[in-house]
């Protein structure tokens, strides 16, 4: 995969724009950019791929890779995990929580 590749199977799977800066993807007009959001982009004083997050104008790098490929599949992988499922709250859990 490659980056175009990407931003069609982000858009395809209904991530919204704003939560990531690919170089070369564009966004919509009038797409709402949040401060903090996830990003793609060639190091090309390393040779690598880098996947980050930018925060307050800060650009943090979470994770390298070697090739487009691979960094592309891993933006896609942050992207669109739902992460664990929720687990109901336990009847001492509840009680707590309302102060009962």
């Amino acid at each position: 995969m490659d980056r175009h590749g990407l931003c069609e199977a982000l858009r395809a799977a209904g991530v919204p724009a704003g939560l990531y800066e690919i170089t070369g993807c564009p966004t919509p007009p009038g797409t709402p950019r949040p401060e903090d959001r996830l990003y793609l982009e060639e190091d090309v004083d390393v040779g690598d791929w880098v996947v980050g997050v930018r925060q307050r104008g800060v650009r943090t790098v979470l994770e390298r890779f070697p090739d487009e490929d691979r960094a592309c599949r891993g933006l896609h992988a942050r992207l669109t995990d739902p992460g664990p499922p929720s687990v109901p709250l336990t009847a001492e859990e509840r009680a707590r929580l309302l102060g009962s």
